[in-house]
């Protein structure tokens, strides 16, 4: 009998990949192409020689690529696949051409990417599609109707919740049923950086965390507790703690900090916590409303607190100073002390051009000599003098340090430029005084403003965006160079880069250690090197600590490196035979 040949056996699948009906893409680990098919050929116009050995976002304009490297890479990583996303693919022309992009890994470490044209909606299809959408809705307009006036005054519409008005209403009668000497207690939630939160996931994704976060509130209302939404991103859990006590905050923390999906991201939010607790004594049940009111106001003061202290803790309200604010005190006279008797020191860590190999310049480092405990790095003292408003005097110091050791190693006979680049936080980014404390120091030490670069934090760009555009306009116009310090941790996003007058984007040395490690780290550095350049600016690459980083770095086409490969941070005394020495 003849044996029949299997089906699979007729199959030619390379003649099946040329001529699928979709543009594919086959790329390796590290997202470099190593194959394509026709269709994607005819429809970009490249040949197969100019895509072979480039990276995969070479086919994305730099808006797209942010997209990539935030969510398809993302969900490649987690998922192993990407469905039906939008993107704009760039052809040889450099002309845009609207895809949807499905992708999925194969065989380990390698990737298959397919292109297919969007389409518009045809003309009975967008008909359809309006008229679903307008007899929605309609029938949203009837049910908002039909609420009830008096529940809708005591609802937040946005969480189901009950709002300020109708959470007070509800103490009330909660609390008139309460027998003598019972336990209150009030807890009020603030959500950390919400406003930066929102600013990166849109107003929908935001309104999907506030609603998350309430469901998640509400889970409480089953052990008795009254919920509510009171601000925009504040809310309030009261009831009878019983022998739980205080503890019950962590339980809150806790719940709310558990991961969350917003659009298939995956979301982490803390929140700062203030509690009040109240003992029910006779006199106090009398007037329930102003207890209400009370506590809520102490346990606000509280959660202000727990924000000031960190975020992502809990403070119980007390009128007595605890160990930690006696601490706080004695460090803040030690800090003024430091201040009067020259105890700060500036240290220089280098950086490298790596276009020339270079030295380009120092970053200015804050340090702390303590008469008793020695050497003491910004992190143990920077949030105190920032909560405590003292930040301006001793960026004033460091500024003024800084700005002349700039012009000391500038004044050096037959001296390269030299730059220094000076750490300012947020708080002094605000200080109306800023652009004229540099001004004033770079003219008097006759220095070259160009060799000075201030480097901020995305979050001053966001605390307070008014008075910090209008600074760094300032300070632009005079010549000085604006740095964002530590790009990708604090949310601000891309789009500041086009509002604000900045020269130089820092990547942060947590990105640049997953380089050739984790596909995500490679693909935020590429997109980061490729978006600052084409608004026209620098590139600093922080944290390089070993060859390989620095080679796939200049691959990438990064301008300057700063990290231990090449030198730790140095004392202003050994600055000069540093740079007599010549660069490994």
């Amino acid at each position: 009998m003849t044996m029949q040949p299997d089906a699979t056996d007729q199959i030619d699948y390379e003649v099946l990949f040329r001529s699928g009906p979709g543009g594919l893409v086959v790329t390796d680990s590290d997202d470099t192409i190593v194959d394509v098919n026709d269709h994607l050929l005819i429809w970009t116009g490249f040949v197969r020689e100019d895509l072979i050995g480039s990276p995969f976002v070479r086919l994305l304009p730099p808006a797209d690529r942010i997209l990539f490297s935030g969510r398809a890479a993302r969900l490649l990583h987690l998922e192993g696949r990407v469905s039906d996303m939008s993107f704009t693919l760039l052809g040889k022309d450099r002309a845009a051409r609207a895809a949807d992009l499905f992708a999925s890994r194969v065989r380990g470490a390698a990737t298959l990417y397919m292109f297919v044209p969007r389409r518009e909606r045809h003309s009975d299809e967008e008909h359809l599609i309006r008229a679903v959408r307008q007899a929605e809705r309609s029938d949203a307009l009837r049910r908002e109707a039909e609420l009830d006036l008096k529940q809708a005054a005591q609802y937040d519409a946005l969480t189901a919740m009950f709002n300020r008005s109708g959470l007070l209403t509800r103490i009330v009668e909660l609390a008139v049923g309460l027998p003598p000497l019972s336990e209150f207690s009030t807890f009020v939630v603030g959500l950390d950086h919400f406003r930066i939160v929102n600013g990166s996931l849109g107003r929908a994704g935001g309104d999907q965390v506030l609603r998350e976060v309430a469901k998640r509130l509400m889970a409480l209302s089953a052990d008795g507790f009254l919920t509510a939404r009171v601000g925009d991103d504040e809310f309030v859990v009261v009831g009878r703690t019983h022998a739980r006590g205080t503890t019950f905050a962590e339980t809150i923390l806790e719940s709310i900090s558990a991961p969350m999906l917003v659009d298939e991201l995956e979301v982490v939010v803390t929140a700062s916590l203030g509690a009040s607790v109240v003992r029910l004594e006779s006199s106090e049940r009398i007037h329930p409303a102003s207890m209400a009111e009370t506590q809520m106001r102490q346990a606000t003061t509280a959660m202000y607190e727990a924000k000031a202290s960190g975020r992502n803790c809990w403070k119980l309200f007390t009128s007595v100073f605890d160990d930690s604010t006696v601490d706080e005190i004695r460090l803040l006279g030690e800090i003024r002390a430091a201040l009067a008797n020259d105890q700060f020191r500036l240290e220089y860590q280098p950086q490298l051009d790596v276009a020339s190999g270079t030295l380009h310049g120092y970053e200015a480092l804050l340090r702390w000599d303590h008469p008793e405990r020695g050497l003491i790095g910004p992190a143990g003292f920077i949030d105190l003098t920032e909560r405590s408003g003292l930040i301006n005097q001793v960026g004033a110091w460091a500024c003024r340090a800084a700005i002349e050791q700039c012009a000391a190693l500038n004044r050096e006979p037959d001296a390269r430029p030299v730059t220094v680049s000076i750490n300012v936080s947020a708080r002094q980014l605000a200080d109306p005084r800023l652009a004229d404390l540099v001004g004033a120091l770079v003219r008097d030490n006759r220095l070259d403003p160009a060799l000075i670069t201030l480097e901020i934090t995305e979050t001053g760009l966001i605390t307070d965006s008014r008075r910090a555009h209008r600074n760094l306009k300032l300070l632009h116009d005079q010549g000085v160079r604006v740095s964002i310090d530590d790009f990708g941790t604090g949310h601000a996003g891309f789009a500041y880069l086009k509002d604000f007058p900045v020269d130089e984007l820092k990547i942060d040395g947590s990105f640049v250690a997953g380089l050739g490690v984790s596909v995500e780290d490679t693909a935020i550095v590429t997109s980061c090197i490729d978006v600052a350049h084409a608004v026209g600016m620098r590139v600093v690459a922080e944290g390089v600590e070993t060859r390989a980083q620095l080679d796939r770095l200049a691959e990438l086409g990064c301008d300057i490196i700063q990290g231990y490969l090449y030198s730790t941070p140095l004392h202003r005394d050994a600055l000069q035979s540093f740079m007599s020495e010549p660069w490994r």
